[in-house]
Order: structure tokens, then sequence, then C-alpha cells
């Protein structure tokens, strides 16, 4: 019976050996150290190492700007928030800004109620624009053919 449990397990270590993986391996894996340092000085070396780490952290920890300047520069977002949902209300904040962005152009003026103010002149607006209905006008100006309303408070005190 011993002999049987003793071939078992000699069975069970040379199976073990064969699909044990390769020292290679096991040195990419961190699991053993590299055989090309003498074992004394493997330590040293790993003391060495963890310490240029460490100044190297400490380092960038000293130089690192601070938070107030990072607020500034809209890299971190100063939030009485948790950070668990801070996203979420960026994600809202956005999605306000959008909804009041798109209140604010539909009830923009359209080009000719803006000539009959006497705030833009016929001559300027795109002749594309002036039969057009207010919806037509949304979907068919481009942003960038919109006067800036500095534009049409100075074109508007000219006329005054």
């Amino acid at each position: 019976m011993a002999s049987q449990h003793i071939l078992h397990n000699t069975q069970d270590f040379d199976k073990f050996l064969k699909e044990r993986p390769a020292a290679e391996e096991l040195v990419e894996k961190n699991i053993l150290k590299e055989q090309k340092i003498a074992p004394v000085l493997q330590q040293h070396a790993e003391e060495l190492k963890k310490s240029q780490l460490e100044d190297a952290l400490n380092s960038k920890l000293e130089h690192r700007p601070p938070a107030s300047e990072l607020i500034d520069q809209n890299i971190l977002h100063e939030s009485n928030v948790a950070p668990a949902l801070q996203k979420q209300t960026e994600e809202l904040k956005r999605s306000q800004l959008e909804d009041k962005l798109a209140a604010k152009i539909e009830t923009r003026p359209r080009p000719s109620e803006l000539v009959e103010q006497h705030i833009l002149h016929a001559s300027e607006v795109d002749p594309a624009l002036q039969d057009r209905s207010a919806t037509d006008t949304l979907q068919a100006t481009p942003v960038n053919n919109i006067p800036s309303p500095k534009t049409l408070a100075a074109k508007q005190q000219i006329l005054v």
C-alpha cells in the first residue's frame, strides 16, 4: 500500500515537473530573479532600484502644480461632489448647457426681422436666407455666417 502511494506521488511529481513553466517565463513574471547577478548583489540591486523609483516619485511630487493652478487650466474640475458622481454631474451640466443653447437658437430672430429692426442691412443678408421661414433659417444658417452680438450692437449704434 505504501509503495503504491509513493509510486502515485512520484508520478504526480514527474507530471508537475513536465508541466512547470520555464525559468525564463518565471523571470518575466518576476517570480524568479535573473541569474546574471550574484544573489548577494541582487538584493542591493533591488534596493537601489526601489530607492531610485522613490526619488523619482518624490521629485515629481515636489514639482507637481497645485490644485488651484490645475483648476485654472481646466485640467481639474472644482467640485464638492463625490468622485463617483463627478462624471454624471459633468454630463448633466453639459446637457443643461446644450438645452439652453438650443432654446436660444430657437428664439433667435430671423435675418428678415433684424433687417426690419435696422440691425442689419438687407445687403448683408445672404439672399438664400431672406425668404425662408424661421425653421428653414435655423437649419440652413451656418454658424460662421451669424454675426456676433458685438457686431450686431455696433451696427445698431451706427444706425441710431
